[in-house]
C-alpha cells in the first residue's frame, strides 16, 4: 500500500468513527465529549504543523479582529444618544470607521467582565490591515474589495433600495439613517393602550426598524457567512499549489483558507467541550489553557457560533447543529493537515473533503436560518400584544423592532453562501425565487399596530393588514422548514 493510499484510508476510518460519535459540540443539549476515543482527528480544533516542528498550524487571526470589529460597532450604536448639536456626518463618519476605518493603533471596546482578554489592547495586536469593507460580499462600492464575492453578481432582499446595489450600500443606509435619527432632536412617539409614548432611543426609527440588530446581523451575512462559505469553503483544494506552504509560515495555503473559514464560523477551539447553555449564556467563554487569561482567537464563542448553540438549546427534537458543524470543521482540517506532507490529496481524500464542506457549510447556514424562524415566531408573540391599532405599551414596540430587525438582517444573510438549499436544487421546493419571496414578505420594515407599513398606511382595516402580514410570516416560516427540512415541532417553538 502507498502512503497516499494509506493517509487516505486512514482519514476515512477517522471521519467515520467521527460521524458515529454522539454527544458533544453542546451537543443534544447537553454537555461535552467531542470525538472521544478516536486515535486520529483531535478532540479539538488544534492542528500541529507537518512543516515546523512543535508549531501550531491553525491561523485565523484577521478572522478574529473583523468579528470584534462587528461587535464594537454594535457597542458603538449602543451608546449613541440623540446630540442635535452634532451632524450627521460626524455620526456616520464615527460609524464607518469600523467598516473602513484604519483601526490597528485603536483599542478595541469588546470586553468580558472581570477577563483580561489576549491580544490586545489594540486590533492591531491581534491582526493588522483588517476592515470589513475590504470583505463584504459585492466589495467596498469603490471598486475595490470582494467585487467577484457576490454570487451571481446579484444582492436584492430590500425594496428601498435599486437593482443595481450592493450589501455596501444597504449598510451606508443603515449608518445614514442611524446618523440622522441620532442628530434630529426629535424622539418619535408611538400610540400605547397608555396614551402615546416616546420610542426612547435613536438606533429605533418610527417605523420598527431597530439599526443597531438590522446592522450587526446583515453584516454577520454579508461578511462573515459570506466570506466562509462562498470564498474560503470555495477554495480550489484540488490544484496542487494550495498545498505548498504559505511563505514561510508553518502551514500551507489550503491549511490557511480552511482555517479562515474556521474563523469566520466563530467557534472556540474546543467548542464540543461546552454545552448548548454555556454557549448560549453566559458562560460562552473559558480559561481551555489555564494562562490566566481569555485569548480571542481560540477561548470565545463568537457570532453565528452562539446562534447554532441556540437553536440547539430550544430545539424539541434535539437537533445538534453545534457538533455537526463543529466535527465538519475538524474532520476537514484534518485531511489538509495530513496533506501538507503529501503536496496535495488523492481522489478519495478530495471527496471526503468536499462532504465535509457541504456539511459545514450546510450546517452553518442552517443555525441561521433556525434563527430567522426564531424570530418569525418573535414577531409573531408581538403581533399577539396589539390591542385596537394600538401597542399594548413601548416595550411591545421596543421587542417587535428588535424581532422584526434580527429577523429581516439575518434572512437577507441567506443568498450569501454557494451551498445553500436556494441554490443548489438539493431540496424540491426550494429555489432562489421562493428565497426572494419570502424576503419581499418580510417588507422592509413590519406591519405596525395600526396596520401601516414602512410608512404605508393599510389598504383596508388595521386587522385586515396585521392578519395578512401574519399570514406572510406563517408562509415564511413552511418555506424556511421545508427548505431546511426541519421538523415541524421545531419550527413552531424556536
Amino acid at each position: 500500500m502507498s502512503k497516499r493510499t494509506l493517509i487516505s484510508a486512514t482519514i476515512a476510518a477517522s471521519v467515520a468513527t467521527l460521524a458515529a460519535c454522539g454527544g458533544g459540540g453542546g451537543g443534544g443539549n447537553g454537555g461535552g465529549n467531542g470525538n472521544s476515543g478516536q486515535p486520529n482527528i483531535p478532540e479539538t480544533y488544534s492542528f500541529e504543523s507537518k512543516i515546523t516542528a512543535g508549531a501550531s498550524a491553525v491561523s485565523y487571526t484577521g478572522q478574529t479582529a473583523r468579528q470584534l470589529l462587528i461587535a464594537d460597532l454594535v457597542i458603538a450604536l449602543k451608546a449613541l444618544q440623540d446630540n442635535p448639536g452634532a451632524t450627521p456626518a460626524s455620526v456616520e463618519n464615527d460609524l464607518d470607521f469600523y467598516i473602513g476605518g484604519n483601526v490597528d493603533s485603536t483599542n478595541y471596546s469588546y470586553s468580558i467582565s472581570g477577563q483580561t482578554l489576549i491580544p490586545g489592547p489594540t486590533y492591531g495586536d491581534i491582526s493588522t490591515g483588517k476592515n470589513l469593507d475590504g470583505k463584504i460580499a459585492g466589495g467596498n462600492g469603490t471598486g475595490g474589495g470582494e467585487t467577484s464575492k457576490l454570487i451571481g453578481n446579484e444582492f436584492f432582499g430590500w425594496g428601498e433600495l435599486s437593482s443595481n446595489a450592493l450589501p455596501i450600500d444597504l449598510v451606508d443606509l443603515f449608518i445614514e439613517r442611524v446618523a440622522n435619527e441620532a442628530t434630529d432632536g426629535v424622539d418619535p412617539q408611538i400610540a400605547t393602550t397608555g396614551g402615546n409614548a416616546n420610542i426612547g432611543t435613536v438606533t429605533v426609527d418610527s417605523e420598527g426598524r431597530d439599526y443597531r440588530q438590522l446592522i450587526q446581523k446583515f453584516l454577520l451575512g454579508a461578511v462573515t457567512f459570506s466570506q466562509g462559505t462562498n470564498d474560503y469553503l470555495k477554495t480550489d483544494f484540488s490544484d496542487d499549489d494550495n498545498h505548498l506552504q504559505d511563505g514561510s509560515k508553518p502551514y500551507t495555503f489550503a491549511e490557511h483558507k480552511w482555517d479562515e473559514a474556521f474563523g469566520y464560523f466563530g467557534a472556540a477551539r474546543d467548542y464540543n467541550s461546552y454545552s448548548d447553555a454555556d454557549i448560549a449564556g453566559d458562560a460562552f467563554f473559558k480559561d481551555s489553557n489555564d494562562d490566566g487569561s481569555i485569548d480571542l482567537r481560540s477561548e470565545v464563542n463568537l457570532a453565528n457560533s452562539t446562534n447554532c448553540a441556540k437553536r440547539d438549546k430550544g430545539s424539541q427534537t434535539g437537533t445538534d447543529f453545534t457538533k455537526t458543524v463543529f466535527d465538519a470543521f475538524k474532520a476537514g482540517r484534518f485531511i489538509l493537515n495530513e496533506a501538507a506532507t503529501n503536496g496535495g490529496l488523492s481522489a478519495d481524500e478530495l471527496s471526503e473533503l468536499n462532504t465535509q464542506i457541504e456539511i459545514a457549510a450546510k450546517t452553518w447556514e442552517k443555525c441561521i436560518a433556525a434563527t430567522v424562524v426564531h424570530y418569525v415566531n418573535d414577531v409573531l408573540g408581538d403581533m399577539d400584544n396589539f390591542g385596537n391599532g394600538v401597542f399594548a405599551d413601548r416595550d411591545n414596540f421596543l421587542d417587535l423592532a428588535k424581532h422584526w430587525s434580527e429577523m429581516k438582517g439575518f434572512a437577507l444573510g441567506l443568498q450569501f453562501s454557494p451551498y445553500s438549499p436556494f441554490r443548489d436544487g438539493s431540496v424540491s421546493g426550494a429555489n432562489l425565487q421562493s428565497l426572494k419571496d419570502l424576503l419581499e414578505k418580510m417588507g422592509d420594515a413590519p406591519v405596525l399596530a395600526d396596520g401601516s407599513q414602512n410608512g404605508n398606511a393599510p389598504t383596508g382595516t388595521a386587522q385586515q393588514a396585521i392578519d395578512a402580514y401574519r399570514q406572510d410570516l406563517l408562509s415564511i416560516r413552511s418555506t424556511l422548514q421545508t427548505a431546511y427540512e426541519f421538523e415541524s415541532t421545531d419550527v413552531e417553538n424556536w
